[in-house]
C-alpha cells in the first residue's frame, strides 16, 4: 500500500506539510487561496499577530461560503419551481392533445 507523502504548501510565510486528500493540485489551490486571503486581510487591518489574521481570514472565508451556500439554495429552489411549471405545462399539453395521444406525432 503506497504511503501518502503529502503536499507541501506555503501559507502566510509558513510551510505546511499536508497529508491526505486525493488531489494535490486542489490542495495547492486551496492553500494559495488561503494565503491570498490572509495577505489581503493583513494588508487591510493591522493586527499584532498571525493568529488574529488567521481568525479574521477564517471568518471572511466562512462568510463567503455561507453567502454562496445561500445563493445555491436560492437557485435550487428557483430551478425546482421552474421544473414544476414545465411539468405542469407538459401535463396540460398532454391532456389537451387527447387521452393516449402522443405529444410528438410523426408527420404523414
Amino acid at each position: 500500500m503506497p504511503q501518502d507523502s503529502g503536499t507541501q504548501v506555503n501559507i502566510f510565510g509558513q510551510v505546511f506539510h499536508i497529508k491526505g486528500g486525493n488531489d494535490t493540485e486542489q490542495t495547492r489551490q486551496l492553500a494559495e487561496l488561503v494565503d491570498q486571503k490572509m495577505n489581503f486581510i493583513a494588508s487591510q487591518v493591522r493586527v499584532p499577530d498571525n493568529y488574529r489574521v488567521a481568525v479574521l481570514t477564517a471568518l471572511h472565508l466562512a462568510d463567503e461560503y455561507t453567502n454562496l451556500k445561500q445563493e445555491n439554495e436560492r437557485l435550487k429552489a428557483e430551478v425546482s419551481v421552474k421544473a414544476g411549471r414545465i411539468n405542469s405545462l407538459l401535463d396540460q399539453a398532454e391532456s389537451d392533445s387527447g387521452e393516449g395521444a402522443s405529444l410528438f406525432q410523426a408527420a404523414d
